[in-house]
């Protein structure tokens, strides 16, 4: 059986994809541009400073990726009630916590926006480990937050299991050679999932018996 499952976090332990979007599409604006969702498929789980290089590069824009950063983040902290808890996540937590499977979250999003949305459900304490993309220096699809998550956890790769829900945190946990479950929602239920360990409709398919068969 494995020894620990680490989270990613957007759109897959929380649903943020809206408010993602309405950020995207309110910071194109600023930028006198229309979103296009063409491009959301490559920024999506990259740390912000990749995600935004991106989003400089496809519209063409003039001003500075530091610039579109603190813009973003400015607009992430702002409201957090557009953001709701993915279904089956407390009901796994319950499940890891009873068969004492260690946790933890490796997420691209900064530090201060993932510490505010985990206290605002009240899952800090839930986790062993919390890794955000400022805590490693290259975005997913590199493994780098996951080898340094399954480090931190005293575990090898093959024994953590990850949930992810976008084609570059699949393709970063395949290179780390750990399983993987992916778990599209309507953002991403277009991406790449061909190298996931299984592909399932929500957290609430993950039971006993599919952990130990791991």
């Amino acid at each position: 059986m494995i020894k620990a499952v680490i989270f990613d976090m957007d759109g897959t332990m929380v649903d943020t994809e809206k408010m993602w979007g309405e950020v995207d599409h309110s910071l194109a604006a600023r930028y006198g541009i229309t979103f296009d969702e063409k491009v959301m498929i490559q920024m999506m789980g990259k740390k912000d400073y990749d995600s935004l290089s991106v989003f400089k590069e496809y519209f063409h824009l003039n001003t500075s990726v530091d610039e579109l950063i603190q813009g973003q983040r400015k607009m992430v902290m702002e409201d957090l009630q557009l953001i709701n808890v993915n279904k089956g996540l407390y009901e796994l937590l319950d499940l890891l916590d009873r068969l004492v499977i260690r946790k933890a979250v490796a997420t691209s999003s900064f530090k201060e926006f993932t510490l505010k949305t985990l206290s605002f459900f009240n899952l800090e304490k839930r986790f062993d480990i919390i890794l955000t993309g400022d805590d490693v220096k290259l975005s997913k699809p590199d493994p780098a937050i996951f080898l340094e998550t399954a480090k931190l956890l005293h575990t090898v790769p093959k024994e953590c299991l990850v949930l992810e829900d976008a084609q570059n945190g699949v393709e970063a946990t395949s290179r780390a050679g750990m399983p993987v479950f992916a778990i599209p929602h309507e953002s991403s239920q277009s991406h790449d999932f061909s190298k996931a360990t299984k592909i399932l409709s929500s957290m609430l398919e993950i039971d006993e018996n599919i952990l130990g068969s791991l």
